[in-house]
């Protein structure tokens, strides 16, 4: 009988570590592509980190400047690659000033439009100290990032949009293609700027998408999923502006994998074939 027992613990030992084993396995993946969304309220302040080179997409609000620099240091970036600003709303520009106070920026990508906000011609003044010259986009580009291949793309047209949404309308579209793995990131496009950009080429399914203007709800929406048909779906919102909840049972009832960043920073790892989505409280 003490055989039998001592048999059984051995057994059970052998198969919790099997298990545990077997989580860690599926828990691990060297990842050679990070994306962090950080919470900071509704804004978008997104980075992306390949080896040692730092691309970021959309900057936050002023106060956010500070904060998007010491997470920067804690990853112990240096300078940065690519700077996109999807558009010219506080939320977006706020704190880019403070980062070219901060980095070097290589290159600086910009929708081809001006804005009276003071915190956009704070962002131009910054540029001005700076020797990069940006560009302005009319037409689609594409770089190289590390391992991974980046498509930015205009609107169609600047001119003021129907709903009274131009400076949203009027946001950058930007494809993160690594390896197998696609990631969107739309800005704040409001219905006529996803109506037009679905229709300006072959959209190819994506694996996660950043979903556009903080989870507010616009009949496109359907639209997207269907053709993006994303396994993950990030909102960038607060606890005072969180998405709607029309636009979250949207997501539901795909059965999408959803985060806001209300709830903490968003880090996606990806090593060009499995792509993981996690959130945490901060760095």
């Amino acid at each position: 009988m003490i055989r039998f027992r001592r048999f059984f613990s051995g057994m059970l030992v052998c198969l919790l570590l099997l298990i545990l084993l077997a989580g860690c396995e599926q828990d691990s993946i060297s990842a050679s592509l990070t994306v962090d969304l950080l919470k900071v309220g509704k804004a978008d302040a997104i980075v992306l980190i390949t080896g040692d080179r730092c691309m970021i997409i959309d900057a936050g609000e002023e106060d956010d400047g500070p904060e998007m620099i010491r997470f920067l240091q804690s990853r112990g970036i240096r300078r940065l690659d690519t700077l996109i600003i999807t558009h010219f709303d506080k939320d977006h520009v706020g704190g880019a000033a403070a980062l070219l106070g901060a980095y070097s920026v290589d290159r600086i990508l910009l929708p081809a439009y001006e804005n009276e906000l003071a915190e956009y011609q704070a962002f131009l003044a910054a540029i001005d100290r700076q020797s990069t010259v940006p560009e302005r986009l009319s037409d689609a580009v594409t770089f190289s990032f590390g391992d991974a291949e980046v498509l930015v793309e205009p609107p169609l047209s600047y001119e003021a949009t129907t709903d009274g949404e131009a400076d949203n309308n009027f946001s950058l579209i930007t494809t993160v293609t690594h390896g197998e793995n696609q990631l969107v990131f739309a800005g704040d496009s409001e219905k006529s700027r996803i109506r037009d950009w679905l229709k300006s080429r072959e959209i190819a399914p994506c694996d996660f998408l950043k979903l556009p203007h903080h989870g507010v709800f616009n009949k496109a929406l359907d639209e997207l999923l269907d053709a993006l048909q994303p396994s993950y779906v990030a909102i960038c919102t607060s606890d005072k502006n969180p998405a709607e909840d029309k636009t979250l049972s949207l997501l539901a009832e795909r059965g999408i994998t959803t985060f806001e960043t209300k709830d903490g920073d968003i880090t996606i790892l990806s090593d060009g074939q499995t792509l993981r989505v996690s959130q945490s409280n901060g760095f």
